[in-house]
């Protein structure tokens, strides 16, 4: 295969693709039944044609026996009159209906035939078409719960960066952090706070030590006189 083919195949493939993922299913099941009660419309039509040209020929075969038993009386009443020309003139009539007929029978029997076949053609068309309607229902209804069903499984696991329960995580971590900043200043602050007791403690604890050193001075001092 040559480079240039492969590359067809390849953009064709990922054509394909695309269509596929932004297909909606339920727009895709609706059209494919507005298509098919289309179909079934115009085939309607065609099986009212032919049953209509049914019905026709079977008006013309009336037509002809009526014709034929009015030509056949016409010719006795002929004779009636001793009009033997106007009674052969009456029978050749009756016999062009007598033909006629004879060419409409099988006309007739080939039209209820494929009038039969098309009516019956017509009802498993329809039938179809109700099974393919009744499918349609279930795949949209499977569909929309599917599409829920991802739906809730994204807010749950926080996959959607506008999902607001996603945001809780980060804003855990900002007050965690700001508790860890308030203990250690707490803690820092306690620190200084010790020391500068100590030191104070430490001072004082001085001050009376040379209270002490001057008292005792004193007293040797008075002792020494």
């Amino acid at each position: 295969m040559s480079l240039i083919a492969r590359m067809k195949d390849l953009v064709r493939a990922n054509i394909n693709d695309i269509i596929s993922k932004a297909e909606d299913p339920e727009k895709s099941l609706n059209l494919y039944i507005e298509d098919a009660t289309d179909h079934l419309r115009q085939f309607s039509v065609e099986v009212n044609r032919f049953e209509a040209e049914r019905i026709m020929i079977e008006k013309q075969i009336h037509e002809c026996e009526a014709a034929i038993d009015d030509w056949h009386k016409q010719a006795k009443l002929a004779l009636q009159q001793n009009r033997e020309d106007l009674a052969h003139k009456a029978l050749e009539h009756e016999q062009k209906e007598k033909n006629r007929l004879e060419k409409l029978k099988p006309e007739l029997e080939d039209a209820g035939q494929t009038s039969a076949q098309m009516r019956e053609q017509y009802q498993l068309l329809q039938d179809k078409l109700e099974e393919a309607k009744e499918r349609r229902d279930d795949l949209v209804r499977r569909n929309r719960r599917a599409v829920a069903q991802k739906g809730a499984a994204d807010v749950i696991s926080g996959i959607g960066k506008d999902d607001p329960l996603s945001k809780f995580d980060r804003m855990e971590e900002k007050v965690e952090r700001r508790e860890a900043e308030g203990q250690a200043a707490y803690a820092s602050m306690t620190s200084s706070l010790s020391y500068e007791m100590n030191e104070l403690k430490k001072s004082h604890a001085n001050a009376e030590v040379e209270d002490a050193l001057a008292k005792l001075k004193e007293e040797m001092n008075a002792e020494s006189k």
